[in-house]
């Protein structure tokens, strides 16, 4: 009894440190995220990066396997109501406690924006329409000479352990501090295909410090959410802040293939704020995308379609929830602020170039 009041006590300060976090992002930035928390990543990551299966959906599986014996035989594991009652509050409280200080202190840090110096003046109508434009300029060009199925659509000619080497090998190169090189890499999932039906392309595991990937997914998202999944790993927990890094990272790689998934990736966002604020404008510039990008794009739609239902409804609002849990209030819009930090990118761009 006592230890469980302890591990409580220590759970109820986590959850006031997050208050105090919450309402000082530079304290978070100045003494967890820039100075404690790359160590903790580069130790951790670097025992896990051994094993080429997800240790998450292992522990997944034995989670499930614990709770199905307990519901038929909750004698094998307590004797009395009291000791399961104890049982819960420390593990909840050690779930709780773990996910903070390993990782989800990231997401009160500075916004990224700020940490990386990026233009922060209100972007105009034509600059969103200048970038769009030449996303899909950019877009068209790389997808030409591509490898494709019978169908003319976008296959992979790598495996999936090549592109999560490469992924790697691309963050070492990235001039970039924020950006720290770990030795883990992405692990798939084995029930990728069951993982679509909740609308899920990657997610990240702070206890097992790995970025977990669903393989299933049309392939030109694929890159990119290892890039993501990766840059959540690097300490970068708001999903905007992760699509934004993982659209640079693999425009910058030297591999077509990365680029185009990163192109790809920005496109998708750029033409949703272009429709919701300029359809007539939005409709000109779509008429410009070849008609080898809109294949993928149609071939990505119908996935989707036929994955839609009740699981990926529940996904849905329990990822809503979860990112509203964690200092980002918009919830599942968060995820269109990565125009925000295009934007931002351009206008940096266009001015060094000027």
């Amino acid at each position: 009894m006592v230890v469980s009041i302890f591990i409580a006590f220590i759970a109820f300060l986590t959850w006031l440190l997050t208050i105090f976090a919450s309402k000082n992002p530079e304290t978070v930035e100045s003494m967890y995220s820039s100075t404690i928390y790359p160590y903790i990543a580069k130790f951790l990551s670097a025992f896990n990066g051994f094993v080429p299966i997800s240790l998450a959906e292992i522990l997944l599986f034995v989670l499930l396997l614990f709770l199905v014996l307990l519901l038929l035989k909750p004698k094998l594991f307590f004797n009395k109501k009291t000791q399961f009652f104890h049982f819960l509050v420390r593990t909840i409280s050690l779930l709780y406690i773990g996910f903070y200080l390993l990782w989800g202190f990231n997401y009160y840090r500075l916004d990224y924006i700020e940490i990386a110096n990026m233009n922060t003046e209100p972007a105009t109508m034509q600059e969103l329409e200048e970038l769009t434009v030449q996303t899909i300029r950019k877009i068209n060009l790389v997808r030409q000479g591509l490898q494709e199925d019978s169908n003319g659509v976008f296959v992979l000619k790598d495996s999936f352990g090549e592109l999560s080497k490469k992924a790697q090998k691309a963050f070492y190169k990235e001039d970039n501090d924020l950006l720290f090189p770990i030795n883990g890499h992405a692990k798939p999932i084995f029930l990728s295909q069951w993982m679509s039906f909740t609308g899920i392309m990657g997610i990240y595991i702070p206890y097992t410090f790995e970025p977990n990937i669903n393989t299933d997914i049309p392939p030109q998202n694929l890159p990119s959410t290892i890039i993501h999944e990766m840059a959540h790993q690097r300490g970068f927990a708001k999903e905007e802040e992760a699509n934004f890094i993982a659209y640079k990272v693999s425009t910058n790689h030297s591999d077509p293939i990365f680029q185009y998934s990163g192109y790809y990736l920005a496109m998708q966002y750029l033409m949703e704020e272009m429709h919701k604020l300029d359809e007539s404008s939005y409709k000109i510039i779509y008429s410009t995308i070849s008609d080898a990008v809109k294949r993928d794009m149609e071939y990505s739609r119908n996935y989707w379609k036929a994955k839609e239902g009740k699981a990926e409804e529940l996904a849905h609002k329990l990822n809503d929830n979860y990112l509203k849990a964690n200092n980002q209030t918009q919830g599942i819009l968060s995820y269109n602020g990565v125009v925000k930090l295009l934007l931002s990118d351009f206008k940096d761009t266009s001015s060094n170039s000027n």
